[in-house]
């Protein structure tokens, strides 16, 4: 598949790469040809030259306010009516996307970071211009990056939430983590290696298993334990609450 990258920021980094890994044929569109150099890519820096290459699929990563007016410019510069486009803009709408390109499939979704090794977690808005085929081609570049939860539109913002902000907590959460156990007379390697390995397995068998979080939590909080005893001075400091504090402040509340 050859896909288009239109914006090389960070998001548009971390697709550029994940899309490579997935074996997938990119090209960029960039003011930054040094920027494209360094992904390894071809890249053009005119709408001109984008709409005349031949691809599949165009991701735009611009920021949200820009996305509309360079879809529309894409559009009038010759955008083939057979490209898909995927917008990676929570405060963009399906709506807004046909309407500045009425005649291509057009549609939503919010990825994160983790996309640069595939291991992604993709929200996904589907519109009703991608059906068919379409919908097979948008449903098998995205699975090369991640996972792929399909939600209402009116949840995009909610789910770009959690899946685009909470890589930044977790890694709070693990640079905190570090820091104690250096602390404790840890490695500090060693304790990152540690720490993200039981990330990566807590987070595995909570995708694995039927039980909730609070269960998972409660296979481990033995009576009188070490570990309870950790939880109740999270508890104590305030850890939900800051937790509930952060989502709530990213998702504009």
């Amino acid at each position: 598949m050859k896909i288009a990258v239109v914006g090389l920021g960070h998001m548009g980094t971390a697709l550029v790469q994940g899309l490579k890994l997935g074996g997938h044929t990119v090209l960029g569109y960039s003011s930054n040809a040094k920027k494209a150099e360094v992904l390894q890519i071809s890249a053009v820096s005119t709408y001109e030259d984008l709409v005349k290459a031949d691809f599949d699929v165009m991701m735009l990563t611009v920021p949200a306010k820009l996305v509309t007016a360079v879809l529309a410019k894409i559009v009038a510069a010759g955008l083939s009516e057979k490209v898909i486009v995927l917008s990676a803009a929570a405060s963009v709408q399906n709506a807004d996307l046909r309407a500045a390109a009425p005649k291509n499939p057009v549609t939503t979704f919010i990825p994160n970071i983790p996309v640069a090794v595939q291991a992604g977690t993709i929200a996904l808005a589907a519109d009703e211009s991608v059906t068919g085929q379409n919908d097979q081609v948008v449903h098998d570049v995205l699975e090369s990056l991640g996972d792929v939860l399909v939600v209402k539109e009116d949840q995009l913002a909610i789910a770009g939430t959690i899946g685009g902000c909470s890589p930044a907590f977790i890694d709070v959460l693990m640079d905190a983590m570090e820091d104690a156990a250096i602390a404790k007379g840890m490695d500090r390697k060693q304790a990152g290696q540690m720490i993200a390995s039981v990330v990566a397995g807590t987070a595995q068998l909570a995708q694995q298993s039927d039980l909730s979080a609070g269960d998972l939590k409660g296979q481990i909080t033995s009576p009188g334990g070490t570990t309870i005893k950790g939880v109740l001075a999270l508890d104590q400091h305030g850890f939900r609450g800051a937790v509930h504090a952060a989502i709530l402040a990213a998702a504009g509340d």
